[in-house]
């Protein structure tokens, strides 16, 4: 049997659904939060935010060694 590959349920839309929930939409979120928010893995999550900050939807800052958090620019995206 293969890997099993990301959450068809955990979409990009769902993420940027987080951000519009929060009381400052433009709030940073590590991957994590980001996960825990939709019960899905870390990894899945990750790769969400990576894509919503392909399509310029959010941006993201290294904030450590390995740590990086993302949030919604000010603009209308």
């Amino acid at each position: 049997m293969g890997k099993p590959g990301p959450d068809p349920e955990t979409t990009s839309e769902a993420v940027l659904e987080i951000y519009s929930q929060l009381e400052d939409p433009c709030m940073p979120l590590t991957a994590q939060e980001v996960a825990d928010e939709l019960e899905c893995s870390r990894r899945t999550a990750l790769r969400r935010l990576k894509d919503l900050e392909e399509e310029n939807k959010i941006r993201s800052k290294k904030v450590g060694g390995r740590s990086r958090v993302w949030w919604r620019s000010g603009t209308s995206d």
